[in-house]
């Protein structure tokens, strides 16, 4: 998904339909973009319940999307989604999210990788099962 909301080219077998996991996610984004309180509310809504247990409630997203790891999300100034792999009732993507940090001079700009997982919900469509960070070493 670019800056202005348009998504990434559609695969055949590959990406998913308009109604599917790319629109919650580009939903998702959009709000983040615009700020910690929209994006917290909108990243409470997108989780399935068993995902939401971490955080706690909104206020807890609120102070999630605020450490080091989820923070990039926040006010981004572009990201971009690649095709959906859809296995199923179950899909996940990766989200290259560009940020330009504030006071750095232009050009400074860093890419920050995140998995993002879903699964289809028969009452609520699709729900994320998982936003983390994918370009961090694990020990």
């Amino acid at each position: 998904m670019g800056a202005d909301g348009g998504s990434t080219p559609s695969v055949p077998g590959v990406a998913a339909p308009a109604d599917g996991p790319g629109a919650t996610l580009a939903a998702l984004l959009t709000a983040l973009r615009s700020g910690r309180d929209a994006g917290a509310a909108a990243l409470w809504g997108s989780l399935t319940p068993r995902a939401r247990g971490p955080l706690g409630d909104v206020a807890g997203t609120r102070r999630a999307l605020g450490n080091e790891l989820l923070a990039p999300l926040v006010g981004h100034a572009s990201a971009v989604v690649d095709p959906w792999e859809l296995r199923g009732e179950v899909a996940r993507t990766h989200v290259r999210v560009v940020v330009d940090p504030p006071g750095a001079p232009s050009g400074q700009a860093t890419t920050v990788l995140y998995i993002v997982s879903a699964r289809r919900d028969a009452e609520a469509g699709w729900r994320l099962t998982g936003l983390r960070r994918d370009d961090l070493p694990w020990s």
